[in-house]
């Protein structure tokens, strides 16, 4: 019996020590839960401008170098700039010894001249003595022709009657053409001042418009002034009257302003109509002159169908006397022969002899213009206007002739970097300077987080485990480096940070020039970025960008995409697209080599967005009433670091958004965050906290909920 009295006891004992241990776990709950309400960040929805952009980083270098050189060889005699110069296009540059030049000119000169002789002694033809035998020997064949007198004075009677029969026909045609060409002119003048009678017209009412706009505008004028009369009495207290007068004056201004836009409208159309009866006017005219042109032609050629019988007459004449006077056949046969000499010596030169002088001459001058041409190669100009970089020769050295040529001097090669996974990042590799990419947090337990860096700008992604807040790993690359973080202890699992694969930086070498002058345009500079596969695809020529210079405090300078590279690079892998961007703006400051950054907006929303980390699983944390509540929102464009709510939500708005830093951990309370999304739980004590009365057991509320 005794015995069974000490279990009891027993019993109390222990319940006393639960009820101790429940009080302790109630005590820290409530502390725990005021740290982690203490730490809530808030955000307010808002309407604004969301951007999403990709960047990298290169070197800047000039958008053109031009190297200028002699065609020609040559002892050089004179050079007229200076590195750093500033020269414009055409601006003399240097020159050569001119001396061979010149006395390869003058031997071309005078071998053209020489050329040019003989073609003419090949193409002259008779001489003055030869002409003057062939003038002979024809008039030995007319005098023979004198034997026909008789018969010649016979024909010129009947040339002379028909002569005079031709004669009248002419004059008859030109009084019928000068009765034309009067007829022709009377019409013309009154279609002239036809035109002239319509211009007027339009005058008169282009003048009866701006008269009526006149009016129109003092019509305004006085509606205003009834507007602003009627506005002031309205202003008054039991002045209906005036109000009521001052709109009669506004409805009798309006309606003046109405009918002078009406009268414009009707005037304006008669101006238009004038213009269609002026132009129909002038085409009346034209239509008249181009037919008394016509009227005038047909009367032309009919005096000239009449002159061309009276010569077509006189020749027939002439024919017959001709034939009179070679009626006797020693004339015809003494004739023959003297006009069958003269052909002979009046034949023209042999073609091939001709061919020959010509080509010969033709070679001639081409020699004299490459010899002109080699003398103005002794002088070089500015091909381009340009910064000088650099002057190979000085003066009284043989400069070598290698053609003018423009080339680039920079050549780039770009590293891309790889993806930083689970602690280790693979290097990118570049021929002149690659970026290594970062190094991602690991985590002690729990699954780690991926750290991919950002090519040009540095993000962080946190992920924490089971119990405990995540630490964020560091990674670098030649654009900048992403961070990833895990849980560091805690059995649960943690969540992935993710970010964009960095790029590493371009490097521009610069070859040994062989031109004679380098030439770069300064105030022009570009810059070639590579982009990853993922990225270029968002970027086209003509996008706006900004170009960041570390070099000169993170100065900020306008660009744009000029070009995108068809053709990839890859190295260790990774793909990426060379991107050139043209500077639109110029410093003093800014030197090729240059590091920058550079940044290109690829898309762009307008509308209420919240914080992207606010967003978690197609919901965000809304207070609403005091309360934090849960409201699902539908999503559109996702920046850098917001995104546009095309639902669910309103500008003005309070958003939860994640800790920036995790809650301490003791008792019972546990946060973890899931890709962005936190959930917590905690004790829950019945009885508004307190003991039930008389019992030693668990609180109605139950056993503690929300455990690991």
């Amino acid at each position: 019996m005794p015995k069974r009295n000490e279990r009891p006891w027993l019993v109390i004992t222990l319940g006393i020590l639960c009820i101790a241990a429940i009080v302790i776990a109630y005590a820290t709950v409530g502390q725990s839960s005021q740290a982690t309400a203490q730490s809530t960040r808030t955000a307010t929805v808002a309407k604004g401008v969301v951007q999403s952009t990709v960047s990298g980083t290169g070197t800047l270098k000039p958008a053109a170098n031009v190297g200028a050189n002699f065609p020609t060889s040559g002892t050089l005699t004179g050079v007229f700039v200076s590195v750093g110069d500033r020269v414009k296009k055409g601006e003399l540059l240097a020159e050569i010894d001119p001396s061979s030049a010149e006395s390869s000119l003058r031997s071309a000169e005078i071998s053209l001249t020489t050329d040019e002789a003989s073609y003419r002694d090949a193409v002259k033809g008779l001489t003055p003595a030869e002409a003057r035998e062939s003038e002979i020997s024809a008039e030995q064949s007319r005098a023979s022709v004198k034997s026909s007198e008789q018969s010649l004075k016979q024909d010129k009677q009947t040339a002379k009657s028909e002569a005079a029969s031709a004669r009248a026909t002419i004059a008859q045609d030109e009084v019928s053409l000068k009765n034309t060409e009067q007829s022709v002119a009377v019409e013309a003048k009154t279609q002239q001042d036809q035109v002239n009678q319509d211009i007027s017209q339009r005058t008169t009412d282009e003048k009866t418009v701006a008269e009526a706009k006149t009016q129109l505008e003092e019509a305004k004028k006085q509606v205003e002034e009834a507007k602003s009369l009627l506005a002031s009495e309205k202003g008054k207290a039991n002045n209906e009257q005036k109000v009521s007068s001052a709109e009669s004056k506004v409805s009798t201004a309006e309606s003046k302003v109405s009918t002078a836009e009406s009268t414009i409208k009707s005037d304006e159309a008669k101006v238009i109509q004038d213009g269609y009866t002026i132009t129909s006017a002038q085409n009346s005219q034209a239509a008249a002159a181009l037919k008394g042109e016509q009227s005038i032609v047909s009367a032309r050629n009919t005096l000239a169908n009449a002159r061309k019988t009276a010569a077509s007459t006189k020749l027939r004449n002439d024919q017959t006397i001709a034939q009179a006077k070679t009626s006797l056949a020693s004339a015809e046969i003494s004739l023959r022969s003297t006009l069958a000499s003269n052909e002979v010596k009046a034949a023209p030169p042999k073609a091939s002899t001709v061919v020959s002088a010509e080509n010969t001459v033709k070679s001639a001058q081409m020699t004299v213009e490459k010899a002109r041409q080699t003398l103005s190669e002794t002088k070089l100009y500015a091909p381009t206007e340009g910064v000088v970089a650099s002057v190979k020769n000085a003066v009284g050295e043989s400069v070598t002739g290698t053609g003018t040529e423009t080339s680039s001097s920079n050549s780039t090669s770009s590293g891309t970097s790889g993806t930083g996974s689970s602690g280790t990042g693979s290097s990118g590799g570049g021929t002149s300077g690659g970026g290594t990419s970062g190094t991602s947090g690991g985590g002690t337990s729990g699954t780690s987080g991926t750290g991919t860096s950002t090519s040009g700008t540095s993000t962080t992604s946190k992920s924490a485990g089971a119990s405990g807040s995540g630490t964020s790993g560091t990674s670098t690359s030649g654009g900048g480096g992403g961070t990833s973080g895990t849980g560091t202890s805690g059995g649960g699992t943690s969540g992935t940070g993710t970010s964009s694969t960095g790029t590493s930086g371009t490097s521009s070498t610069s070859s040994e020039s062989s031109n004679f002058i380098e030439l770069v345009d300064l105030q022009g500079y570009q810059v070639v970025v590579p982009l990853s596969e993922s990225e270029v695809g968002s970027v086209h020529v003509g996008q706006i960008a900004t170009v960041t210079v570390e070099a000169l405090e993170g100065r900020k300078f306008a660009a744009s995409v000029v070009s995108v590279a068809v053709l990839s690079t890859s190295s260790s892998g990774a793909v990426s697209y060379d991107v050139t961007f043209q500077l639109e703006q110029s410093a003093s400051g800014l030197k090729p080599g240059m590091s920058v950054t550079a940044e290109v907006v690829v898309k762009q929303a307008e509308g209420v967005n919240v914080p992207t980390s606010a967003i978690s699983s197609g919901s965000v944390t809304v207070e609403r009433a005091g309360k934090q509540v849960s409201q699902a929102v539908t999503t559109g464009l996702a920046g850098n670091s917001s995104t546009i709510v095309t639902s669910g939500l309103k500008a003005g708005e309070t958003v939860v958004l994640p800790a920036a830093s995790s809650s301490s951990t003791s008792g019972a309370s546990l946060t973890s965050k899931l890709g962005g999304s936190s959930k917590s739980g905690s004790l829950s004590l019945g009885g508004g906290g307190g003991f039930p009365g008389g019992g030693g057991g668990f609180p109605s509320g139950g056993p503690p909920s929300g455990g690991p």
